[in-house]
């Protein structure tokens, strides 16, 4: 082989196994900014001592819990000076209300139902089950829950396979998907 194919071979080779070295950085850089992305999503919007009261204010990121065809809704988690809430943001394709009291539950993986209650009476407005832009303009309801310390507990440990979820119009089963139950698990850590 003449000394001009030999260079001209290793030339080639040496841009192959460039390329095939780049591609490679840039899938490993994918993979681990992915997971990253799915571990950490879940944050502490609020983090805070009120200067007034002195109260502790620490409130989770809006995460999604069931999002379907008829229903979406969204959670957080709050703890304000020791008091935890089950916050729950919900947007149907009808108006609806949720009774003092009215309760939501979770199935855990364990066959455990943990019970929330409303904290007050609410009914839906426009844009109050929305998140961000997107249904700012439909009807929607925000509620509270209180929730107990045990049952805080029993939902780090256990992943929420279904949740129930009680109105004046009676109540909405939905099944909770793997990546959802894994945020509300996160977010729970937060607190």
């Amino acid at each position: 082989m003449s000394p001009f194919l030999s260079r001209l071979t290793n030339s080639i080779q040496t841009f192959l196994q460039f390329k095939l070295m780049k591609k490679t950085t840039l899938m490993v850089l994918l993979i681990l900014s992915g997971l990253s992305l799915k571990s950490f999503g879940q944050k502490l919007e609020e983090n805070k001592v009120d200067d007034f009261t002195k109260k502790s204010v620490k409130r989770t990121s809006w995460e999604t819990l069931v999002s379907t065809f008829s229903l979406n809704a969204h959670f957080r988690f709050s703890l304000v000076d020791g008091y935890e809430t089950f916050d729950l943001k919900m947007m149907r394709d009808e108006v609806f209300s949720i009774d003092k009291d009215a309760e939501v539950m979770f199935m855990l993986d364990n066959n455990d139902v943990v019970k929330v209650q409303n904290l007050e009476y609410a009914i839906t407005c426009k844009g109050c089950g929305a998140t961000g832009f997107q249904g700012s303009s439909a009807e929607g309801i925000q509620a509270f829950y209180t929730i107990s310390k045990d049952d805080i507990e029993k939902m780090k440990a256990h992943k929420v396979l279904k949740v129930r979820i009680y109105t004046n119009d009676g109540y909405i089963d939905n099944d909770v998907k793997e990546k959802n139950a894994v945020k509300i698990m996160a977010c729970l850590n937060l607190l």
